[in-house]
């Protein structure tokens, strides 16, 4: 089974499907369906209630060919609530949707994912994130300003549709855009990809 584009991708004008996952409870998800649209995507916005349903999104196999993920997170994995006793839970850790619990579902064979979760990106995450087949996973592995989140994805998504760079460049342009962007890992199957800058100077990968 593969992802059908929507009609909108057979217009005269392709408009690129994108979908954006609110499982935070944060208006950035909003911010950041506006301004995709605005560059002429076609989105797909899901407010995934509790984490069987956020993993039911990861393990669609369907999905269009980016991802976003809104909500927070921290070193122990991504946040969710506490839930009254009929919400199934199995997957947290706590509060916590950890690593591992994403790899045992996952399925985004050949999508683009993009977190904007603080700390979503450790080595851990990424390889979680990764283990369904997805082609690259961009996150930040520090606590991003809440209003610097959405110009990061705006910065990365214009050089992609409106300049036609590669994912990898899109993503070496936006973390020039300001010094704190350097945050924002990006990670492959093959390993993470440092920013010119930073291999220059030698900086480890994760392990």
């Amino acid at each position: 089974m593969s992802f059908t584009t929507p009609v909108d991708g057979r217009f005269f004008a392709p408009r690129t499907p994108v979908s954006v996952v609110n499982y935070g409870a944060t208006d950035e998800a909003l911010l950041i369906r506006a301004m995709l649209e605005h560059l002429g995507c076609v989105v797909t916005l899901h407010w995934p209630g509790t984490p069987e349903d956020f993993l039911l999104v990861l393990e669609q196999q369907v999905a269009p060919p980016y991802m976003v993920l809104c909500g927070h997170g921290d070193e122990k994995g991504l946040l969710f609530e506490t839930y009254i006793p009929e919400i199934d839970v199995s997957a947290l850790e706590g509060i916590h949707l950890p690593p591992r619990s994403i790899a045992a579902r996952v399925r985004l064979p050949g999508c683009v994912i993009l977190s904007t979760a603080c700390m979503s990106g450790t080595g851990e995450m990424a390889a979680a994130m990764l283990a369904g087949g997805a082609r690259a996973y961009i996150a930040p592995e520090d606590y991003p300003a809440g209003a610097d989140v959405g110009l990061f994805v705006l910065s990365f998504f214009h050089a992609l549709l409106e300049r036609g760079m590669s994912v990898e460049q899109a993503w070496k342009r936006a973390v020039r855009t300001d010094p704190e962007f350097g945050m924002f890992g990006f990670f492959t199957p093959q390993g993470r990809v440092l920013p010119e800058a930073q291999r220059a100077q030698g900086r480890p990968l994760d392990p």
